[in-house]
């Protein structure tokens, strides 16, 4: 059984768009030892205008989640050691978040390095730092070089070099208490449902194996207008609460008390 579940959030996500320096400018020269790995031909960055030169057929998905720039570097050695690094600036941590989200998922280990989440992974590593998503590309030897060693190192040098990172929605906590796992937690920038064109939400995995959907608005004059919206549409079993529109598929009609609990509280964090 699906349930969706719609609130408006809006406080909880004003995270500031911060105006960091350019990712490039916090490359290291090398990273790892014996031999180490240094930087190979030009560092390169691109802006949503050009990116799709570097990434193309994930230009418009990375746009999607805010991306206001791209760099990458590549690092070699002499035997044959090669790493690539793509750091997206998604403009606010929660898009980076969801972009993160969307590419780890749940498989692999998660790890916090310096600072950063890391998917952890023998060939290609996901790392979500404030408001930056990498993505770091292993080919080496299990002859010299470490992999999670040389990310460790390209980490350490890139936090040390980037201003102290915005906090991430307290939505995004609550949702993460409440779910069967915290990585079950998706952040979506644009339509979480393009049907009813809904705006920007959650979609998450409750603790009671239903899947959940939260769509942020920002005022309750807006989730006045939305819930007006959607009973147009003919959606069933809508319900108003502060600045929240709610509504869901169960057979009976009536909210879960886990979706009561969860949107309590995130309610009473407005």
């Amino acid at each position: 059984m699906k349930i969706l579940v719609t609130a408006i959030l809006c406080a909880l996500l004003a995270v500031p768009c911060t105006g960091y320096p350019n990712p490039v400018d916090s490359f290291p020269e090398s990273i790892g030892t014996d031999p180490a790995l240094t930087i190979t031909g030009e560092v390169k960055a691109w802006s949503p205008d050009n990116m799709f030169e570097h990434v193309n057929g994930e230009a418009e998905l990375l746009i999607r989640y805010g991306a206001l720039s791209l760099s990458f570097v590549s690092y070699e050695n002499g035997s044959g050691d090669y790493v690539s690094v793509d750091i997206l600036d998604l403009g606010e941590p929660i898009n980076a978040y969801g972009l993160f989200r969307l590419y780890s998922g749940c498989d692999g280990e998660e790890l916090t390095i310096h600072g950063a989440t890391v998917l952890a992974d023998e060939y290609t590593q996901y790392a979500l730092w404030g408001q930056y998503f990498l993505r770091i590309n292993l080919d080496i030897s299990d002859n010299t070089n470490n992999g999670s060693a040389l990310v460790a190192d390209f980490l350490k040098h890139f936090s040390e070099h980037v201003p102290e990172r915005s906090p991430l929605p307290s939505t995004l906590e609550i949702l993460q208490l409440n779910a069967r796992n915290p990585c079950e937690v998706n952040y979506h920038p644009e339509h979480i449902d393009y049907d009813l064109e809904t705006g920007p939400g959650y979609s998450w995995v409750g603790k009671d194996g239903n899947s959940y959907s939260a769509v942020v608005l920002e005022s309750e004059e807006r989730a006045e207008l939305r819930y007006r919206a959607l009973k147009e549409k003919g959606v069933a079993h809508l319900l108003l609460w502060k600045n929240g529109v709610i509504w869901n598929t169960a057979d009976d009609g009536k909210p879960t008390d886990g979706m009561k609990k969860t949107i309590r509280q995130i309610v009473e964090n407005l």
